[in-house]
């Protein structure tokens, strides 16, 4: 005998100004910010370090995807040109990363705030 399915509970968009998603998402860019100078320096210099390192971390998992295509696009582009593509990359990657972050840490402030109040019968 086959027990009922309990009906799929649809997720709930992200709480809109939560205090903990946007000091999260500040935090996270504000390194991807830190991260971002020390590789113009690496770049300046033509030595990649340890900026790549940090920005290659703090863009995962997209950071291993676009790695994919660097040899692809590296045959039809010039160096300055895809050091630029790259550079907006890293920046759309770190806004979704962010955004991502925002949504997890507003969440985890929405559930334990709602685990201190009574529930209602």
């Amino acid at each position: 005998m086959s027990t009922p399915a309990e009906p799929i509970e649809p997720l709930a968009p992200a709480p809109s100004g939560s205090r903990w998603g946007r000091a999260v998402a500040l935090v996270y860019l504000a390194a991807i910010v830190a991260a971002g100078v020390v590789l113009a320096m690496e770049l300046a210099r033509g030595r990649s370090g340890p900026g790549a390192l940090a920005i290659s971390v703090l863009t995962a998992p997209w950071s291993g995807l676009l790695a994919a295509l660097a040899p692809t696009l590296a045959g039809r582009l010039a160096p300055g040109a895809l050091r630029a593509l790259g550079l907006v990359l890293v920046a759309l990657t770190a806004l979704l990363n962010a955004r991502i972050l925002y949504g997890i840490a507003a969440r985890m402030e929405r559930d334990l705030r709602a685990a201190g109040r009574p529930r209602h019968p």
